[in-house]
């Protein structure tokens, strides 16, 4: 369900980052961003650490945050999307950069050697994505909505969603990193979780 939204409102937005873009040798890493939020906006170091276990733990990072889905057929309707989460009693609100989905199909690596090079290759899908940052958000339950601005500038807000975090392990379970995110996809009927 939507309802009208009478005034606008102006939210900071989540940048997308360069360095694991240009590592890819993508043209636009913006892209990048949205599709993989696991992964912090910069690579901040090429070195590694050792995690529990003795297993070599890379420097990728991950952000609090959620990720934003535009369903395929809801995509002509949407210019624009703020997400407001809300827990215990704190709200969040944050502008999402949208930008064209796409699926990612990782062609291999030609070599296991750390010199070795990588390759994978993105088709549009026809949704959209973004990722809002959300500092401090917690794990577990959370209150999610969202203002949707229209082609005509008309602004509409999604009911309210009662849904949970979960954590992410960028480096895997046994390295330092892990945030809470949130998956989320929008379509005519409103906010709901995304499958995993």
């Amino acid at each position: 369900m939507y309802r009208p939204v009478s005034a606008c409102r102006h939210n900071l937005g989540f940048g997308a980052g360069r360095s694991y873009a240009a590592l890819m040798g993508l043209k636009h890493p913006a892209m990048l961003t949205t599709a993989v939020p696991v992964l912090l906006a910069a690579v901040t170091a090429c070195g590694a650490s050792l995690g529990s276990g003795g297993r070599a733990c890379t420097e990728i990072g991950a952000a609090p945050g959620v990720s934003l889905t535009v369903a395929r057929e809801f995509v002509p309707e949407v210019k624009a999307a703020t997400l407001e989460i809300c827990w215990q009693g704190t709200c969040r609100r944050s502008a999402v950069d949208l930008y064209p989905g796409q699926d990612t199909v990782d062609l291999g690596c030609d070599t296991a050697a750390p010199e070795g090079s990588c390759s994978a290759t993105s088709t549009p899908n026809g949704t959209l994505t973004g990722f809002a940052a959300v500092p401090q958000l917690p794990e577990g339950q959370v209150r999610a909505a969202a203002t949707i601005t229209r082609l005509d500038g008309t602004e509409t807000e999604t009911g309210a969603l009662e849904t949970a975090t979960r954590m992410v392990y960028p480096n895997g379970e046994q390295c330092p990193g892990a945030v809470p995110q949130l998956g989320l996809t929008l379509d005519h009927a409103g906010l709901h979780p995304s499958r995993r």
